[in-house]
């Protein structure tokens, strides 16, 4: 097992002749919050699509926990892993907060009693437990984007749920 949550080798991206990404080398730790800064079209949402497998990089490779992501093969066991937050988060206005992180639970295959608890895990992360049954389109932009984050740690271990709980 490697020391490294997230690896990148070479990783580049290019469009017809834009080059968005240029061999771009990360190493990141478990633990470490790491940030990328930079003007618009920097290629910063590039490499944050190619980490979460949305989007094929044209060279280069990505390591999750030593394991390669492979762009010409299914990756069910990392993107299991993943969760991406894009900048528009869409929402579906006719579920409720309950409905909607249920979904995507689903989609991520967690089974009862394990999903059931992951949720609840998730709204209290975001402060939403109170509107759990509130349809999505009564909610605040603020709880609207609180929302779109809980769905996106939802696929985090059940080991790191209890570091995902707020601190008081």
């Amino acid at each position: 097992m490697t020391d490294l949550a997230i690896e990148t080798r070479d990783l580049s991206k290019q469009f017809d002749r834009q080059l968005a990404v240029n061999e771009v080398d990360l190493n990141i730790n478990y633990g470490e919050v790491y940030g990328l800064i930079g003007p618009n079209g920097a290629g910063k949402t590039t490499l944050i699509r190619m980490l979460a497998a949305i989007e094929e990089p044209t060279t280069g490779e990505i390591y999750f926990n030593g394991e390669r992501l492979r762009p010409d093969r299914p990756n069910p066991n990392l993107q299991r892993h993943l969760g991406y937050l894009p900048d528009d988060f869409p929402l579906y206005d006719d579920l409720t907060v309950w409905d909607y992180l249920e979904y995507f639970a689903r989609l991520y295959h967690l089974r009862e009693p394990t999903r059931s608890r992951r949720l609840f895990d998730v709204l209290e992360l975001v402060q939403l437990v109170p509107k759990r049954n509130s349809l999505i389109s009564t909610l605040s932009r603020g709880m609207k984007q609180r929302l779109s984050l809980a769905r996106t740690v939802i696929p985090a271990s059940s080991t790191e749920s209890a570091s995902l709980k707020p601190s008081r």
